[in-house]
């Protein structure tokens, strides 16, 4: 069994194709791309963020008339995918004053936004208070009081929506578990009920509109869904007990998965666990059946429900254009140098995998595998866990009687494949794509190491490309710094 994902297939219908060996998106020839605007580069699918959209809505709205998606802004707030979104008909979830500001900025109003979050500030409660947004999602009763003193001090209202701790395992890693005590997130029952009697004695400065529960990100078990659905129902009628008034709306928070690669296929040499992470069954039709019709039938359409995706939204939209400057050879295999390592993909840091094509020879079939790297002046700027191959190896060296267990090391401390296959033919000055890195991306890529910051475009519908994001200049590092 070899480490490496199978390169092909990679194409996806008209999205992702090749002509004559070079790498198409949406029809654009990424040559003709990189020559514009350069490399690295982002290049966004307008197709693929309409179509997502568009088909969320279609089928939870299928089943749930009364169903609002909130695009979960923080897994990319560019402002024009932003509005390609809000046109598609989307509402929007914030989680900062600072997304607040974006979102106006791409025009949504503040009747089509809830904000979450875990330490919301003064400044952006009393933002937010003013405005009138839809809801703010309580998680903790010490914000709840900080958003009575700002609604007291404002004359106003705030809608507040308490988000609850289901004891629901999900997510792909841990850090992406959200949905237990174990997390940093949410309240307990005992810590609801307190909120709740303050709520009640505060009926001129709060109302609770509904409940909120979030399980975690990529979560590729249906059976989690089912659980959190069945819990928000018998939670939403406990709570209608409390109130003097009638909830508004269940808040199903987000957490949907998407594939990380084009086939399961491209596993089929790889330990299981990969694609047990990396590719699912799960989606919007799945989703609408084993989350939404559950409440429908149980809660009836008059309660709203909402909806707060951001990977399942955009993941997919997002190709990563990026060149080889250098490379060498170790152990017998090359190793290939990118101009873009995980200052411009910081998920590569945390070990997360996206698949990866020669953009200039996609229909080479002649392959090898080969180590491939970012330019950074970081050991850990990889694209493999060099983290987690260390520990195999550390605990392997201290203690021999182990190597019994070492797959099962490595399923738990290996998070991605330690190799790549690209054609044997790859050569310096050829272009790589990655696919799949429309999410979180552009939110957390910096210039560490001096290193500028990618540019992106966006390929509308008539296969005409428009700059979406600027690519960082030299006086740009210089912007935070006094002297």
């Amino acid at each position: 069994m070899k480490e490496a994902a199978a390169l092909h297939p990679w194409a996806r219908n008209d999205y992702l194709s090749s002509r004559n060996g070079q790498l198409h998106i949406d029809g654009v020839d990424i040559n003709a791309l990189v020559e514009q605007y350069g490399s690295p580069l982002y290049v966004f699918s307008e197709r693929q963020l309409r179509d997502n959209a568009e088909s969320i809505l279609n089928h939870f709205r299928r089943v749930h008339r009364n169903t609002t998606v909130c695009f979960a802004s923080k897994a990319n707030a560019n402002i024009a995918v932003l509005q390609v979104f809000r046109a598609a008909g989307l509402s929007i979830e914030i989680n900062s004053g600072g997304e607040f500001h974006k979102a106006i900025t791409a025009g949504f109003q503040p009747g089509e936004m809830v904000f979450n979050g875990v330490a919301k500030l003064v400044e952006e409660l009393r933002t937010v208070i003013a405005a009138g947004i839809k809801a703010i999602n309580v998680d903790s009763l010490t914000e709840l009081k900080r958003i009575l003193a700002v609604a007291q001090a404002l004359g106003r209202r705030a809608n507040v929506t308490l988000r609850i701790v289901p004891e629901i395992k999900g997510g792909a890693a841990a850090g992406w578990e959200t949905g237990t005590s174990e997390s940093k997130f949410g309240m307990t029952r005992a810590e609801q009920r307190e909120a709740i009697a303050l709520i009640a004695e505060n009926v001129a400065f709060l109302k609770m509109t509904g409940i909120h529960a979030h399980i975690g990100t990529q979560v590729t078990d249906i059976g989690a869904y089912h659980r959190e659905a069945e819990f928000l129902i018998a939670y939403f009628r406990e709570v209608c007990e409390l109130l003097p008034y009638p909830l508004e709306h269940i808040n199903l928070g987000g957490g949907f998965p998407k594939n990380y690669s084009s086939s399961e296929e491209n596993w089929r040499t790889t330990s299981g666990h990969y694609q047990g992470k990396y590719r699912t069954d799960v989606d919007f039709e799945m989703l609408a059946q084993t989350l939404i019709r559950p409440i429908t039938e149980s809660l009836g359409e008059a309660v709203e429900i909402i909806v707060e995706p951001g990977r399942s939204m955009v993941s997919d939209t997002g190709v990563l254009l990026t060149r080889i400057e250098a490379q060498k050879e170790r152990n017998q295999q090359a190793m290939y140098y990118l101009d873009a390592g995980y200052s411009v993909l910081f998920d590569a840091f945390i070990g997360w995998y996206f698949h990866m094509i020669n953009a200039n020879r996609a229909d080479d079939v002649d392959t090898h595998l080969c180590k491939v790297v970012g330019p950074l002046c970081d050991s850990s700027d990889v694209y493999y866990d060099i983290e987690g191959e260390g520990y195999v190896k550390t605990l392997l060296q201290q203690q021999p009687e182990l190597r019994a267990h070492q797959a099962l090391l490595e399923e738990v401390l290996v998070h991605q494949p330690g190799l790549r296959e690209l054609p044997a033919a790859t050569q310096l000055g050829d272009v790589l794509a990655l696919f799949d890195v429309g999410a979180y991306a552009l939110e957390m890529m910096n210039d560490y190491c001096g290193r500028l910051s990618a540019a992106a475009v966006m390929v509308d519908r008539q296969q005409d490309t428009r700059l979406i994001r600027r690519r960082a200049r030299d006086e740009d590092l210089l912007r935070f710094d006094v002297y």
